[in-house]
């Protein structure tokens, strides 16, 4: 069942990243020019720009455009180009013209732009010219892929938030405003880049926008006009999906797993099979994940990761998407592959809004807008190609050869000496762009705008979720092997330490230990195992909660449906050989009595696991799981009813351990059990040199004697396991309302 759900694609199709001929332009511009520009101009600059750069393109002017603007303009520097560079040579001066590539182009595009007989060294060693591929398809593909949505314009105004810490060495509360009062606005078709330097609120500002942060923020997010109901934010999340900076993916499911679990998943079952697969495909090829779907998440490089965790969220074709950091870990190479797609994803109508600390030249030129912060104040939005102009007018002139992106970096971080507010009231005043706002059912001539189909019922949920979950389970082999290993070689540990205590009347107390012991060993595998694992957990569950794959209760059924029986078999492996090698007794009814209590125990104790796990970060988690465990192991053992005080006679009554232990023990030494042989033990080695030491007395041959010495001998089976499913219960609902309450914590 689990390999139909999640049998292999074949994927047909080439998109293959764009790959830039590296031939600069020779001397820079024809006809001599003195510095690489037409027509010998004084200078070297077009119109006379003072400094040589102020509308200029960093990099490209002295020496016959340094690095000769290599790749050919294959992005038409970003927006720009028909006009020559944009502001910086008039339509037709000898300026080396280019184009803006659009979804209506071929995805393979011819970069020979012939101007006055003269042309870019694009070609191959035989004169041929050289031909580009790039992560663009054609307007027709695209339909195809995912059908055309409402344009969705984001405007947010006086968007303030504030954090709050507590210092517990100073015993005081700290608040600290992150975003003071920002406001903007980010259009369908635009590639908006969020930037500034560490600190200055880019993440926070990008969760509070996508609803992922609400906690102590304020002002007004609307969508096309209509302000957004933060208390019901299920309307909002129909139209988005956030990437967040961490990849957070399952790592041993392969890749084409993991496209058809999210199909099944936020498509639902109103598509045929047939068109998800077909959907799934086209996604793959589209993102250049082509002929990695055996290829198993955790074994993807870091652009490859990215690529998948924008192909899960593509499925379900959002409006608007939101990335934070996606260029954070990557290589150069990998972050234009990046940058590129969001390029294109951002042509094809949506709405794309990333963070991006510092990029290089060739990247910045490729965002649409920015929106540059510092100290939580906007200090700049507007097209990119005007943020030099802007600064200019501000006293602060980009050096020549200057990454405009590393110079807004310094100006904001304050070593120009120009304050962040009064930077924040001047591009408050520069800021010419009105709110647009779009209707949200308009229909455009032979495009069609559709909603995505409803995802899976609640049951499918659960259904595919535990397949998932059984097939993650079958393949971490390692931890399952070694999680049984342990299991069995303590069994044969405490089965050769206390060997034959079960049977005999001298042995007695010593049995009590290994009853102990057991329960103890058993409380803690089952415990341990999922606080370590369930807040590794946590990143994946926040990402795919949010972004709607599924409802909470199919995920945590599925989770406890696979762990419980996973760790009724380990419990199994651990007692077999001890409950033998102690020569307990070979009573069916004993024998159940004794696995009930001990595997109750253990399942318990692993839902208290389940919640430190999530309550708690991971180093307080392993700290307070065992202290608990241990708290609620002393009674009935390490102190008897009669001698507990009154004030903690409450955890008495509410311990599962001590319910599980007694039970354990009055299994073996009640309901009738005959007067226990007492075989003589010896003091020393029997041979020739030592003497043969017998003890007469058998205190315990009567089993009922060491009942009534613990005051265990009214115990009764129902009600201990009552007491033991009560106190799961209530901590596995415990936990789901911990769960629920993070996810929803905005």
């Amino acid at each position: 069942m689990a390999s139909r759900m999640l049998a292999a694609f074949d994927v047909v199709g080439d998109i293959s990243p764009v790959s830039a001929p590296t031939s600069p332009v020779s001397n820079g511009h024809p006809n001599g020019a003195p510095n690489g520009h037409p027509n010998g101009v004084p200078n070297g600059h077009a119109n006379g720009h003072a400094n040589g750069h102020a509308n200029g393109h960093a990099n490209g002017h002295a020496n016959g455009h340094v690095n000769g603007h290599a790749n050919g303009h294959a992005n038409g520097h970003a927006n720009g180009a028909p006009n020559g560079y944009s502001n910086g040579y008039p339509k037709g001066t000898n300026g080396l013209a280019s184009r803006k590539v659009s979804l209506a182009d071929s995805p393979t595009v011819e970069l020979n732009n012939h101007i006055n007989g003269h042309h870019h060294s694009n070609m191959n060693n035989n004169g041929a010219p050289l031909k580009q591929k790039c992560h663009m398809l054609t307007k027709q593909q695209t339909q195809a892929v995912f059908p055309k949505r409402a344009a969705v314009n984001l405007q947010f105004s006086d968007i303030t938030c504030n954090a709050v810490t507590f210092d517990v060495p100073k015993r005081r509360i700290y608040r600290k405003q992150i975003l003071h009062g920002v406001s903007g606005e980010f259009r369908s078709g635009e590639l908006t880049a969020i930037m500034g330097p560490s600190g200055a609120g880019k993440s926070t500002l990008l969760n509070v926008l996508a609803g992922f942060t609400l906690r102590g923020a304020a002002g007004q997010v609307a969508v096309n006009g209509q302000v957004r109901d933060d208390k019901r934010p299920q309307a909002f999340r129909r139209l988005c999906c956030y990437i967040r900076q961490d990849d957070a993916l399952r790592p041993l499911l392969r890749v084409q797993e993991l496209m058809v679990l999210a199909a099944n998943l936020r498509l639902g079952y109103t598509l045929s099979g047939e068109a998800k697969r077909n959907k799934v495909r086209e996604v793959l090829a589209m993102l250049g994940l082509r002929g990695h779907e055996d290829t198993a998440a955790g074994m993807l490089s870091g652009g490859q990761k990215k690529r998948l965790s924008i192909a899960l969220e593509l499925l379900c074709n959002p409006c608007i998407i939101f990335l934070d950091e996606p260029t954070t870990g990557l290589d150069s190479s990998s972050t234009t592959q990046c940058v590129s797609l969001l390029k294109s994803l951002a042509l094809q109508g949506r709405t794309v809004v990333c963070t991006i600390h510092q990029p290089s030249a060739l990247l910045f030129e490729m965002f649409d807008h920015l929106y540059a912060v510092s100290a939580g104040r906007c200090v700049y939005q507007g097209d990119v190609k005007g943020l030099v102009p802007f600064l200019g007018t501000q006293g602060m002139l980009c050096p020549p050869y200057h990454n405009p992106a590393d110079f807004l970096m310094e100006v904001s971080s304050g070593d120009f000496g120009i304050g962040v507010d009064a930077l924040a009231e001047a591009a408050a005043k520069n800021s010419s762009r009105q709110p647009v706002v779009l209707p949200g059912t308009t229909l455009v001539e032979d495009e069609i705008i559709s909603s995505p189909p409803p995802p899976a019922a609640m049951y499918m949920q659960f259904y595919l979720l535990l397949m998932r979950n059984i097939t993650i389970m079958r393949r971490d082999v390692s931890g399952i092997f070694l999680r049984a290993f342990m299991h069995i070689f303590i069994g044969f540990v405490f089965g050769y330490l206390y060997r034959g205590v079960g049977n005999n009347g001298h042995d007695v107390l010593a049995n009590v230990v290994y009853l102990y012991g057991s329960n103890l060993f058993l409380v803690y595998t089952g415990q341990m195992a999922v606080t370590l694992a369930f807040p590794l957990e946590v990143d994946v569950l926040t990402r795919e909660h949010f972004n709607r794959w599924y409802s909470l209760p199919p995920y945590l059924l599925s989770v406890i449906l696979v762990e419980l029986p996973l760790q009724a078999v380990l419990c199994t492996t651990y007692l077999v050989p001890s409950y033998l090698l102690t020569a307990q007794p070979l009573d069916l009814f004993r024998a159940t009595h004794f696995y009930t209590f001990a595997t109750l125990a253990s399942l318990t104790a692993q839902g208290c696991g389940f919640l430190f796990g999530a309550t708690t970060p991971i180093t307080i988690s392993v700290f307070l799981g065992p202290v608990f465990a241990v708290l609620l192991s002393i009674f009935g053992f390490c102190i008897w009813y009669r001698d507990i005080p009154m004030i903690f006679m409450w955890l008495y009554h509410i311990s599962y351990f001590r319910a599980a232990f007694q039970g354990c023990v009055y299994a073996m030494y009640s309901y009738g059990r005959a007067l226990l042989p007492c075989v003589p033990r010896y003091k020393g080695l029997h041979n020739e040199t030592t003497e043969l030491h017998h003890i007469t007395y058998c205190h315990y041959r009567a089993p009922v004697k060491i009942l009534n010495e613990m005051d265990i001998s009214g115990v009764d089976f129902w009600e201990s396991v009552c007491t033991i499913i009560a106190f799961c219960s209530i901590i596995y609902i415990a936990t789901v309302f911990v769960i629920w309450f993070r996810l929803n914590r905005r």
